[in-house]
């Protein structure tokens, strides 16, 4: 009952943001016009309007529709007094031009901050997007480094337990790329990301397990003993995120075709040479 109550808010939320001004204003325009018409046609000798100075009802309706202009705009020159139930007939106008007034006053403050929330989340998104490279790129710079070791002959024990860090932290870097990409679009508060920064990724991704894949084949040129129960795990985890990250994106083709077949052409080469090093005992 409580999720309904909330839904039908939004609803209602959702239905005053997409007025426009123009409709804002012909509202406005027709409800002073109906409610000059009710001033005029509904005239009684229990309710009607009074000129003030001159003590005479109102019979034109002209005037009648100017007494809703100044009522609507809370003006009230005085000129023109409702009498009977015309008095509640004005209230409720005041009121109505009040929620009016609110309603543009609202939609004018939920537009700059539409703009500022807009920068937020384009700011935000960036952070993110620069934040998975940054960790793809730390993820191979210290396999570079292992590397080099490897090959000086310097590479302890210690070093090759690295490994496991190394995979934990591709893992994590995985977990949010795909976070990234795998956005849901029903919000208009979330921000997708974009074509260029997704081929990007992408290829930091495949770069990541190319190292990693050299990296390997040092290890076992050099008889180096980097498997782990934990290691191995991390690095299943890391491929079943990629492929999962490819699936995604041969559904949704944010990035072109082209494109996309070149990525899957380097993904089919890279993932199956890393899962055969997993995989051998």
């Amino acid at each position: 009952m409580e999720n309904s109550n909330k839904k039908k808010e939004w609803t209602l939320r959702d239905q005053i943001d997409r007025l426009k001004f123009k409709h804002i204003f012909l509202i406005w325009v027709s409800a002073i016009f109906f409610f000059g018409l009710i001033y005029h046609f509904s005239i009684n000798s229990e309710a009607f309007l009074l000129y003030s100075k001159e003590g005479v009802h109102v019979s034109g309706i002209k005037d009648a529709i100017y007494f809703s202009f100044v009522t609507a705009t809370t003006t009230g020159f005085g000129d023109i007094i409702p009498v009977g139930y015309f008095k509640t007939v004005a209230v409720i106008e005041v009121i109505f031009g009040l929620l009016l007034l609110a309603i543009v006053t609202s939609k004018l403050i939920s537009i700059k901050q539409d703009v500022i929330l807009s920068e937020l989340y384009e700011f935000s998104l960036n952070e993110k997007i620069s934040k998975v490279r940054s960790s793809l790129l730390l993820f191979r710079q210290h396999l570079d480094r292992l590397m080099v070791k490897g090959e000086e002959g310097n590479l302890s024990k210690r070093d090759a337990n690295e490994v496991n860090s190394q995979a934990t932290a591709f893992e994590q870097a995985l977990t949010e790329a795909y976070a990234l990409i795998v956005r849901p679009s029903s919000s208009h508060f979330i921000r997708n990301i974009d074509p260029i920064n997704t081929e990007l990724i992408f290829n930091s991704i495949l770069l990541s397990f190319e190292k990693l894949n050299e990296t390997l084949n040092l290890f076992e040129q050099k008889n180096i003993d980097w498997k782990s129960e934990s290691t191995l795990n991390h690095m299943k985890k890391c491929i079943n995120l990629t492929e999962t990250l490819f699936t995604k994106i041969d559904i949704t083709s944010i990035i072109p075709e082209e494109t996309l077949l070149i990525i899957n052409n380097r993904k089919n080469k890279i993932l199956p040479a890393v899962k055969d090093k997993i995989e051998k005992k």
